[in-house]
């Protein structure tokens, strides 16, 4: 319980405030859903629809197969995807990357980083190293995503899987993290080992870099705040689904910071592996993230 203590005819009374704070948590929570139903078109508006036009490109290239060169076109599209969300992060989140010199331009190496709401970021991340160090990086994504037809073709062009590989870049909490995560910006990455088990696989010979982008929560949030929260928990654990409404496209300041790679000894076990990982991520949230984190002061970090 709140409480607050004031001076009253030379004693002391205890007041309390947690009808106050009951009342503001409520108020609060409205005005997400406002702000959400206000927004809630603005991500399908850009982000769907710019990865849909992509998708319809390369898919109309795979169908060549056969008539022309068509890995001439797909490297040729590749360049003008990339170039198109380099420009549209740096119009609409004035987007950095710190630290890209820790992105090896050769050999293999295993890219963990945060699952944001939307991961925007990420998009970003993939261009800029396809256009600045010239490599694809190879992605591990949610299987229901390849269900999706809209964008198969052009997961299929920047070599996405659900497997696990040793040049790749993967988000543990995935889309557990990114529906249920909140702007305190906490690592839920549950149980899962499995990037752990790859590297160990390897003699533990992969580096390991940790990836997070500051503000990425505000940019894009998820309604699982308030009495809601345990609903959209329960039907996640249900369904397995991202079926928290998503919203906000806000044009806030976005910085990608790239950790230095993590080494690990040949006899590192997979737990050695996953715990110096998620220390090495969270000290990265830690170091370049204030939490809780706020939407009006990454908007006004564009400016200053």
């Amino acid at each position: 319980r709140r409480w607050w203590y004031t001076v009253h005819c030379g004693g002391w009374n205890r007041m309390d405030f947690s009808a106050f704070f009951q009342y503001l948590e409520v108020v609060t929570f409205l005005c997400e859903v406002f702000i959400c139903l206000v927004t809630y078109i603005i991500a399908p508006a850009t982000i769907l629809t710019s990865l849909v036009g992509q998708n319809i490109i390369f898919w109309t290239i795979f169908q060549l197969a056969g008539v022309c060169n068509v890995q001439k076109l797909k490297v040729w599209a590749q360049h003008a995807a990339c170039w198109y969300w380099k420009i549209f992060s740096k119009v609409w989140h004035g987007h950095e990357i710190i630290g890209g010199e820790n992105i090896p331009k050769s050999g293999p190496a295993l890219i963990l980083y945060y699952h944001g709401a939307v991961p925007i970021d990420y998009y970003y991340l993939v261009a800029d190293t396809f256009l600045q160090r010239g490599r694809t990086i190879h992605s591990v994504v949610d299987k229901f995503i390849f269900k999706v037809p809209s964008v198969r073709s052009l997961l299929k062009a920047f070599d996405c899987e659900t497997g696990s590989r040793a040049s790749c870049t993967a988000a543990p909490g995935g889309t557990y993290e990114a529906q249920l995560g909140d702007n305190m910006y906490k690592v839920m990455w549950k149980a899962r080992n499995g990037f752990a088990q790859v590297v160990k696989d390897a003699g533990g010979s992969i580096p390991i870099i940790p990836v997070f982008t500051q503000n990425v929560r505000e940019a894009y949030k998820s309604l699982n705040i308030g009495v809601t929260r345990p609903f959209w928990v329960w039907l996640y654990e249900k369904t397995k689904l991202p079926l928290v409404p998503i919203y906000g496209s806000f044009p806030v300041k976005l910085r990608t910071f790239i950790g230095s790679a993590i080494l690990h000894p040949t006899g590192a076990t997979t737990e050695e592996i996953r715990s110096a990982s998620l220390d090495a991520l969270e000290n990265l949230i830690k170091t370049h993230q204030k939490c809780p984190g706020n939407t009006f002061r990454a908007l006004a970090e564009r400016i200053i």
